[in-house]
């Protein structure tokens, strides 16, 4: 079966979030969607989702948290599909916002997340970022055919 891979993302005022899922689908060669847009999609169709996020309060975005919400499967025993999570943020560790969404992903859309990546919103754009960017997509994010 062919790889299909989406990242999904909710992105503020300065871009950095947008400009780090399109590094991502460059890198995975595939789609984005931003959810303040594309208000739906079909997860059941993708191998892998990577979902985006700037931080806010400590939390990843609201708008993105509500469309998480309002996914719905075909059945309960739907194979979902993996998932990573990204975010940027002003705080130099996003451990804490990413633990709570992980928990947050598999309590309202039962999808477990395989990894997750972070920066400091004012380095997204820097070389350095988007360099550990690249290494970390090759190290970590391994797609899986569907059953």
């Amino acid at each position: 079966m062919e790889n299909k891979i989406i990242i999904i993302y909710q992105s503020g005022k300065t871009g950095n979030t947008k400009l780090i899922a399109e590094a991502i689908a460059n890198e995975l060669k595939c789609t984005t969607m931003d959810v303040k847009t594309n208000p739906t999609v079909n997860l059941e169709q993708y191998n892998l989702v990577g979902f985006g996020s700037g931080i806010y309060a400590g939390s990843f975005g609201r708008v993105l948290k509500k469309w998480i919400k309002n996914i719905k499967w075909s059945n309960p025993d739907t194979c979902k599909p993996d998932a990573f999570i990204f975010s940027t943020q002003g705080a130099k560790n996003a451990s804490r916002p990413q633990t709570k969404f992980n928990a947050f992903l598999s309590k309202k859309a039962g999808i477990v997340t395989i990894s997750g990546w972070a920066c400091q919103a004012g380095s997204a754009k820097s070389p350095e970022a988007l360099t550990n960017l690249k290494e970390w997509i090759n190290a970590k994010i391994k797609v899986t055919p569907k059953a």
